[in-house]
């Protein structure tokens, strides 16, 4: 993957929306359990936050990863080949797959009726912590060590 100096307007952008769109979907979950039970009963579900939000990321999330792979994206701040530069890759990519991956398995249930609930449930809330893990050790970057790390996703570069 190439990398450049900092991230682009659209990066930034992608970044904090499906940012924001994974938590209002993490606190809609139950929104989508409660349709699931009315089409369980034979009525129609209607209107469902909680999949449209899941559906928004994965098309955001699909659009940013094209977005990544085309422009790249800053090196990880530390010395090349420490085991904290590859945490930070390895915790990228984690991140990436379980974004595709949590809303794939919330289509298989809500669309496809597959029996995957608990572990779209399970992949959500494994998601859950591991941004909100990334999110303390970019303020940990920003405040302790004093890098500039939040800087450059608050500004295009």
């Amino acid at each position: 993957m190439k990398a450049t100096n900092g991230y682009s307007g659209v990066q930034i952008a992608l970044h904090w929306l499906v940012a924001v769109l994974i938590i209002v979907a993490w606190f809609t979950g139950e929104g989508a359990d409660e349709a699931l039970d009315m089409i369980e009963d034979g009525g129609v579900a209607g209107f469902v936050p909680h999949v449209a939000v899941g559906l928004a990321i994965l098309a955001l999330v699909l659009v940013r990863l094209l977005v990544r792979l085309s422009r790249g994206a800053p090196a990880a701040p530390g010395v090349p080949g420490s085991w904290q530069v590859a945490a930070a890759d390895w915790g990228h990519r984690l991140i990436y797959l379980l974004m595709i991956a949590v809303p794939l398995g919330g289509i298989s249930v809500f669309f496809l009726g597959l029996e995957v609930g608990d572990m779209h449930e399970l992949a959500a809330n494994a998601l859950m912590l591991i941004v909100l893990g990334h999110a303390l050790v970019a303020l940990y970057h920003q405040y302790v060590l004093k890098d500039g790390l939040l800087r450059r996703m608050m500004k295009a570069g």
